[in-house]
């Protein structure tokens, strides 16, 4: 039955392909279409940031943003023109039609159901990987026999160079420019707040609700949410503790509470991620990537990795990136390590510290408003590979 509904998408995707070619031809004759998207249903990352970028400085470009109907950051990309809801017959004649594909997740700017035929349905098109993160460590799924990516977006030099050698690109396919998104990493104006922001882990997607409760993740932080001394010191330096489950958690959020009117339970409805990380004073991190975010602001933090063994046993693949030796701040296991570190940067001020700065602007020789200038420059250039 799954080989049979798999060649039913097929031939549904192709089907649409070709009897919507000829109308998507006619519309966006002699137009340069560029589709930019992000996960398909929202504009706060790197997909946003491009297209901001690409309506204000090349008009030239017919540029449209992929969007559902119904997405709360609708209003947000809808003041820069050329949206596109997600699934309609413009989707399928923009997507048909583009000569790039700019996308931070893959492969969301797929109108088919089938993600898997998407290259099938494509002719002729560059796809753009601008990322969501800097990765540090390995994913399949992003190597290029698996990606089929024609340019990947690099953050920062020394994953330019894990990406370059280890993910089976062509020569010319990688580029270091940084991210969108750290165009916006300036001129900060900051809250006296701490953000606690964990990743995601790949096991609790087989876990029924009330595993997923009684796990070891779901426990582990709602401890330290709990915990008498973060309330005590919330009050005492009189700052917002802020928590944001990772998109994936998000459904999970009322697993999460805290006894202290200080410290927040942040959703993703009311609180978007980029302005949380460029107002907040200090980091509680795990394997986040958002990690890179905070320290390109030169911003300290602390890594809270109560599960490193079995994270890169089942959940990531170890890459360049070492936590101790290339890291941005402490790594400790022990909630006890994490309050009593919590509590060293409130008392100076929650300043980061000179050794992890060297570490910082030894990983980003690029630090400038220019990122998404360098990656326009750089799609340009496809045209030429």
């Amino acid at each position: 039955m799954k080989k049979l509904s798999l060649i039913l998408q097929f031939v549904s995707a192709m089907t649409k392909r070709f009897l919507l070619l000829p109308f998507a031809k006619a519309k966006f004759r002699n137009k340069h279409v560029w589709l930019v998207c992000e996960r398909g249903n929202d504009a706060r990352d790197n997909g946003y940031h491009m297209f901001r970028y690409l309506r204000k400085e090349h008009p030239e470009i017919e540029a449209w943003y992929l969007i559902t109907k119904d997405s709360i950051d609708l209003p947000k990309v809808a003041d820069y023109g050329n949206i596109v809801y997600f699934g309609s017959l413009k989707h399928w004649m923009i997507y048909i039609r583009a000569e790039k594909i700019v996308t931070a997740f893959e492969p969301h700017f797929c109108p088919s159901s089938s993600h898997a035929f998407y290259k099938y349905v494509r002719r002729g098109q560059k796809v753009v990987f601008l990322q969501h993160g800097v990765i540090a460590n390995d994913f399949p799924i992003y190597h290029q026999e698996r990606s089929g990516f024609d340019l990947f977006i690099c953050g920062a030099k020394p994953e330019y160079d894990f990406v370059s050698t280890s993910f089976n690109y062509r020569n010319g396919e990688v580029r270091y420019t940084g991210l969108a998104r750290f165009d916006a990493l300036h001129n900060l104006k900051m809250k006296d707040q701490i953000l606690i922001m964990p990743t995601y882990r790949k096991w609790l997607r087989d876990m029924t609700e009330a595993e997923v409760q009684e796990s070891e993740y779901v426990r582990r932080w709602q401890s330290v949410l709990n915990n008498p001394r973060l309330s005590e010191l919330a009050e005492k330096f009189r700052i917002t503790v802020v928590f944001y489950p990772h998109a994936l958690m998000q459904p999970f959020i009322s697993m999460f509470s805290s006894p202290s009117n200080r410290i927040i339970i942040a959703d993703s409805v009311h609180y978007d991620v980029q302005p949380l990380l460029m107002e907040s004073r200090l980091l509680i991190n795990d394997y986040s990537s958002v990690q890179f975010d905070f320290a390109y602001m030169n911003k300290p933090q602390i890594y809270y990795q109560f599960d490193e063994k079995e994270v890169f046993e089942k959940h990531y693949g170890r890459g360049y990136f070492d936590y101790r030796e290339t890291g941005f701040g402490e790594v400790v296991s022990e909630e006890t390590q994490l309050m009593a570190l919590i509590e060293e940067y409130l008392e100076n001020g929650m300043k980061l510290k000179p050794f992890y700065l060297e570490r910082i602007e030894g990983f980003f020789p690029l630090h400038d408003n220019h990122n998404c200038e360098r990656i326009y420059n750089e799609i340009i250039g496809t045209d030429r590979r």
